[in-house]
């Protein structure tokens, strides 16, 4: 077994569901999922599709570890973060950030006692090179996902967020007509447990 170049999280990431924290290997199509999009609001949204999903093979990552509270999210170097800037939040390539860039932070609690998910700002402190077993990459309907308390996009190996969730409009469609048949879809001939449409994006774009 190989070492993969993925564009994804490993297995042992986490994700805030309605019931509690839940491992990356442990998500399946249709969880409900926390998720913070680029105005800080936060949101349960569904995951509709993978754009990988290869629970056996080790990847290489970046570990990022904020100053402040030490959140860590492991994730591939093309795949895009929330970044705060100026008031702005944009999303860059893991792999462009450096200590002091500002991530997007949320609180994992479920069901804070507020009622309200707190969201801010938290500079990182180190970048370190990692290997991790498994290579996942859920796609929600929102086009973005908070993993190990920390907001990320949904998509990798691109300069535009925003392009790559309007690219994917079809497979939402798909969803939200019929969820039950999103299984049935997740036939990728180059990359592992993606979904057809994503696979056939890869392809034409020279990523897979």
């Amino acid at each position: 077994m190989g070492v993969y170049l993925g564009l994804c999280f490993p297995a042992d990431s986490r994700v805030v569901t309605p019931q509690g924290m839940k491992r990356m290997s442990e998500l399946r199509l249709g969880d409900k999922v926390r998720v913070v999009n680029a105005n800080g609001s936060v949101q349960w949204s569904d995951v509709c599709a993978w754009a990988h999903r290869e629970p056996q093979n080790v990847a290489k990552y970046l570990r990022l570890t904020t100053a402040q509270s030490g959140r860590q999210i492991t994730i591939s170097a093309d795949h895009l973060l929330a970044v705060v800037s100026e008031g702005n939040v944009n999303y860059l390539p893991a792999g462009e950030i450096r200590p002091g860039h500002l991530l997007l932070a949320c609180d994992t609690n479920p069901n804070p006692g507020t009622g309200r998910v707190e969201v801010w700002s938290e500079p990182v402190q180190r970048v370190d090179p990692v290997e991790c077993l498994g290579v996942y990459a859920p796609v929600t309907t929102a086009g973005t996902i908070a993993v190990d308390g920390v907001a990320a996009s949904c998509y990798a190996s691109t300069r535009s967020h925003r392009a790559a969730h309007a690219a994917l409009k079809p497979v939402r469609a798909a969803w939200e007509r019929h969820p039950e048949h999103a299984a049935n879809h997740h036939h990728g001939k180059r990359i592992e447990g993606s979904h057809a449409y994503i696979d056939r994006i890869a392809r034409v774009v020279g990523k897979a």
